[in-house]
């Protein structure tokens, strides 16, 4: 059994990098990860732009005659001399005689056309040429998690397609005749599988790709084809129940007899004591406890972990306020749930490792390691997101 800083280590230590693929620039970019960095080939805006609905001049005077408008995505163009002035809307191009926009509201309407209550300086409602992103520009960087505002930003400045790491394909597969399929004729003994449908949404909501989720009965044939099939299909396999040391616990044998190498099994934690990672060639297997928040305790701290360094992301480990004191009266690491107040971790977990009802408020994961008996009230504590 090893310690919890040791296991990351090794989970580190044996994540092999993804390829990079390209895409089109649309919204099925949205949570994917940049593999390159992106450089505008354009400014932005490529025209001295309004930034107001007014009147372009050039220069004051008392009166100005109205010589025709500019419209958004208008090509008209006016030489404005003193004293005249041209109808502008926002986003349109302001013609290169003008020398400001005033904003409609400053205006008063004249029989031979307007005169100005106030001034703008020169330049003053007037978005200059590459004022935002110039020519040449370095936008993003390698790395980046790529959000709805950034798909807009790549669209604006007319870029396509940019590289972006292959999410990873993802295999569950789900151990134990205690379970019963939700829907299904439920006998007393059994209980409603849910780990299945949890990692699978935690894994979507990582952005890999789903390729499905397999029940395997407690029987050492079926687990050995349903796993070898997994290695197989998927970039990641996680494996839910079955790797403890109970009689009918044995996906550990089965990982063996199929040449899945073992990196770690076992770690001092609370919860997700049993937990296993290995790898088959490219492939990374993690078993998780079947206990449901022992299972998404081991997916947040680890599983999401190798999802990072998979695609390039350095992992990084939030420092909060503790708003309330903990015990540790176990002699392990524990993992406690929380939720956030007034920006301060506030504790709401009973050590339940088996109850999704405190999970289900939480909103991250405080760690305290195994040596620590106390965490004190007002204490910085690292925490995992949930």
């Amino acid at each position: 059994m090893i310690e919890v800083q040791e296991a990351l280590d090794l989970i580190d230590r044996f994540t092999s990098r993804s390829k990079s693929v390209r895409r089109p620039v649309d919204a099925s970019l949205n949570g994917l990860i940049l593999a390159d960095e992106v450089f505008s080939t354009v400014n932005l805006p490529e025209f001295r732009q309004s930034s107001m609905d007014g009147y372009a001049i050039n220069g004051i005077a008392d009166n100005y005659q109205i010589i025709g408008e500019v419209p958004a995505g208008s090509s008209n163009t006016f030489e404005i001399k003193s004293g005249e002035a041209v109808r502008i809307f926002t986003g349109a191009r302001v013609p290169d005689s003008a020398d400001r926009v005033v904003m409609q509201e400053h205006v008063v309407i004249a029989p031979k056309g307007i005169t100005v209550t106030k001034f703008p300086n020169q330049g003053v409602n007037i978005r200059a040429v590459g004022s935002q992103i110039q020519h040449g520009q370095k936008i993003l960087d390698r790395g980046v998690k790529i959000t709805p505002s950034i798909i807009g930003m790549l669209i604006s400045i007319g870029c396509t397609e940019v590289a972006v790491i292959d999410p990873p394909k993802v295999v569950v597969l789900v151990t134990g005749d205690e379970l019963a399929k939700l829907g299904s004729e439920k006998k007393e003994s059994q209980v409603y599988e849910s780990n299945g449908a949890v990692l699978q949404a935690a894994a979507q909501e990582d952005h890999c790709k789903f390729l499905y989720c397999t029940s395997i009965k407690d029987d050492y044939t079926a687990s050995v084809v349903a796993i070898n099939k997994a290695i197989n299909d998927a970039d990641l396999v996680l494996i839910s129940g079955g790797i403890s040391v109970g009689d009918y616990d044995f996906i550990g044998r089965v990982l063996d007899e199929l040449g899945v190498t073992k990196h770690f099994h076992g770690v001092r934690q609370k919860p997700g004591k049993p937990l296993f990672f290995g790898s088959f060639n490219q492939t990374a297997i993690f078993a998780l406890p079947g206990n449901p928040a022992s299972t998404l305790t081991c997916y947040y701290v680890y599983v999401r972990r190798w999802l990072q360094r998979y695609q390039g992301i350095q992992p990084t480990v939030k420092k909060m306020t503790l708003a309330s004191e903990i015990h540790n009266r176990f002699g392990r690491a524990l993992f406690v749930k929380a939720k956030i107040h007034e920006g301060c971790a506030v504790p709401i977990d009973e050590f339940n490792s088996a109850t999704l009802l405190s999970f289900s408020k939480s909103e991250l994961l405080i760690f305290m390691g195994a040596e620590v008996k106390v965490l004190s009230e007002g204490e910085l504590v690292e925490t995992f997101e949930i």
